[in-house]
């Protein structure tokens, strides 16, 4: 009898609603300006154009899509076009919590808690190599068709929507680079002059820039905006990775810190209230691509940057709220995840005040 785990099925997440519509009507806009329609469009994959009045698409309907433009406009490159068409504000709230941020570090912090609300499809971390920073793009689910082109966007929209922050032009940043680990495409050459330095056959796909752009300030930034759209964003989330049928969102709503109960829940105790065992709790936990810990020390780090930014707590008192034993273990899982240790966070908030 064959294993289970080789059986070949459709992946769930596939048909999920979880890709912003405003993604599709980016591609309508760069279609209609190649002198193709809606309809056009429509007229190859089996997929009604009432989705068009939807809030969301699933990545099959998607890539569905994606597949008919390239076949009617002929264009390897479509990707990089998408790329560099994309505009904060396709992003919704995030593209516009990011824009409103005090300075880049915030701003790349907002993507990295929030994009899985537009992108569920991608993890994103910001890394430090040397003295450069970069900030890297890991699919959560292997991407079966057009890998290539999803990647290129992704990234190219994140380095655009950067400059875009920043009230600049993409090329404006030499000393901006995008890596791919892939092999130099035959297209490349005939977009060279468009596009940023680009790195091929790169252990992982990432922009790469100097670390003193994270203290640039954006040129809408207005803190107190970026906080109500924070806000929201979290509300998005949690509908976006509930649509997914992910159980993160869940646990994350369950990690709450309790003074009355001496901490956070234990994963027992959140597998008992989400009505899972623990073992299927871990099990679905790992099979997003995460941990019950990992989420603990996520919500672990948004609570002491609160407590930081709105308190006087001292940062021995703060680790010791949020469970460590020693001040020195929180300084530095403080340090891995906000790239300040805690002193330097709570300095830079002050001065956003």
């Amino acid at each position: 009898m064959p294993s289970l785990r080789k059986t070949r099925v459709r992946p769930r997440h596939l048909d999920k609603p979880t890709i912003p519509i405003a993604y599709l009507e980016l591609l309508i806009e760069i279609l209609a300006e190649r002198g193709f329609s809606p309809s056009d469009l429509f007229a190859g994959p089996p997929i009604d154009a009432s989705l068009l009045a939807e809030a969301r698409m699933s990545a099959a309907q998607w890539t569905r899509l994606v597949l008919r433009a390239l076949e009617l406009t002929d264009d390897a490159g479509l990707g990089y076009e998408y790329g560099l068409r994309m505009r904060p504000t396709a992003h919704g709230l995030l593209g516009y919590a990011a824009m409103t941020a005090g300075t880049m570090r915030e701003a790349i912090e907002i993507v990295l808690r929030y994009a899985r609300a537009r992108q569920s499809h991608f993890d994103f971390d910001l890394e430090q190599l040397g003295n450069q920073r970069q900030l890297v793009v890991r699919e959560t689910f292997p991407i079966p068709v057009l890998r290539t082109f999803f990647y290129e966007n992704v990234l190219l929209g994140l380095a655009r929507g950067s400059a875009i922050l920043l009230g600049r032009e993409l090329l404006d940043f030499p000393d901006c680079e995008i890596c791919f680990d892939t092999s130099e495409p035959a297209y490349y050459e005939a977009w060279r002059s468009r596009l940023p330095g680009l790195r091929f056959d790169e252990p992982v796909n990432a922009v790469r820039f100097p670390a003193q752009y994270l203290d640039y300030r954006p040129a809408l930034a207005d803190p107190h905006a970026s906080r109500q759209a924070i806000a929201l964003c979290e509300r998005e989330l949690s509908y976006a990775l509930d649509a997914a049928g992910t159980s993160r969102a869940s646990v994350l709503a369950e990690l709450e810190y309790s003074t009355e109960d001496g901490g956070y829940p234990a994963l027992d105790e959140v597998a008992g209230r989400l009505r899972f065992s623990t073992r299927t709790l871990k099990r679905r936990l790992q099979e997003e691509g995460t941990s019950f810990m990992a989420l603990l020390n996520e919500k672990r780090t948004r609570d002491a940057r609160d407590l930081l930014a709105r308190t006087n707590l001292s940062v021995q008192e703060i680790a010791e709220r949020l469970g460590y034993e020693n001040p020195a273990n929180f300084s530095r899982a403080f340090v891995k995840s906000a790239g300040q240790t805690p002193t330097e966070y709570r300095a830079a908030a002050k001065l956003r005040r």
